[in-house]
């Protein structure tokens, strides 16, 4: 009896939320003063994400929670931080999304905590740790946009997406276009410089790195760098010390990140066998802001570009040109 009560409760729970969400919908957006012209009256957008489905929004979300960090700093930037009502515990920028309640972790999330928050969108990150959420979510009648956001590609891709949604178009396009001028700018001072082979210390125990499927690896070509693992198609490849010996880069970029405690390479059994560490040639930097792929991926390119290239980029940061030219990151 007790367990039949309690799937009762349950199949309640999601009656009244499914009810409230229909409500919250009718009621139309907060504020549409600040999007683009055409909504909330505007014609039906859809939108496939990557997981195939299409989703349909006649007009722009009033509540959205957001799964994926990256998404979060979109949102903000393009002027779609005000309808967001839900955001993991990961979301650290700008200092608004503090404001947003927390739903918790972005990967294998609580559905029901999602729920709670009345969302008439979801974004999550599109892979297999998300499926089970994304389905069901989509079951109950909540709109979904589970996004692949592994690219530069994926970037400007997801940006375009999310301005289409939330009727920022032109805020949209004008945050891709200066992410292009600025990286455009910065490549082309960095190819004016020796590139330098670079590893990417991720974790050591057992050695991680970076691999041609990240965007990491090509942040720091636009940096001016080449990594030593970027032959290897996995984003986060394992290798192993003899490994990295074999390819002995001239720098090692050793990335810090807040609370996260990390073993310095120079107290590392064996490591010492590497040039660069013999050589001091050790760059360590802050590693929050390049784990981020979203609007500030040029301060990040930036970040990379000093730690490869010390002696040409100790000023705050490199001149940027406003004419992205034949570059295309």
């Amino acid at each position: 009896m007790a367990v039949k009560l309690r799937a009762l409760g349950t199949v309640f729970f999601f009656s009244v939320l499914i009810f409230q969400l229909a409500s919250s919908a009718g009621a139309g957006s907060r504020d549409a003063g600040s999007r683009d012209a055409g909504s909330p009256s505007r014609d039906t957008v859809r939108v496939i994400d990557d997981e195939g489905t299409s989703a349909a929004f006649p007009r722009p979300p009033a509540r959205i929670v957001s799964l994926l960090p990256a998404a979060t700093e979109i949102l903000f930037e393009i002027g779609a931080g005000g309808d967001l009502v839900g955001r993991t515990r990961f979301d650290s920028h700008p200092l608004e999304a503090s404001e947003v309640p927390s739903v918790g972790d972005g990967v294998r999330p609580s559905v029901e905590l999602v729920v709670s928050r009345q969302p008439d969108l979801v974004i999550l990150f599109a892979g297999p740790d998300s499926r089970a959420a994304s389905d069901a979510l989509r079951r109950i009648g909540v709109p979904v946009l589970a996004l692949h956001h592994n690219t530069l590609s994926d970037l400007h891709l997801n940006i375009e997406r999310l301005g289409r949604v939330t009727g920022r178009d032109s805020a949209a396009a004008r945050l891709s276009g200066r992410i292009r001028d600025d990286l455009g700018g910065i490549r082309r001072v960095t190819r004016e410089l020796p590139e330098r082979s670079v590893y990417y210390d991720a974790w050591w125990h057992p050695p991680i790195t970076i691999g041609g499927g990240s965007y990491l690896d090509s942040l720091i070509t636009l940096a001016g760098g080449r990594n030593v693992f970027g032959d290897l198609a996995s984003p986060s490849p394992q290798v192993s010390l003899e490994a990295v010996a074999a390819r002995d880069p001239e720098i090692i970029l050793y990335p810090v990140h807040r609370g996260a405690e990390r073993t310095p390479i120079t107290d590392r059994p064996g490591w010492e066998v590497l040039g660069a560490v013999r050589g001091d040639r050790v760059r360590v930097f802050d590693g929050e802001i390049v784990v981020r792929l979203g609007p500030r991926i040029a301060d990040a390119v930036r970040e990379l570009a000093r730690a490869i290239h010390a002696d040409s980029f100790s000023r705050p940061g490199p001149p940027t040109a406003g004419d992205a030219g034949d570059e295309e990151p």
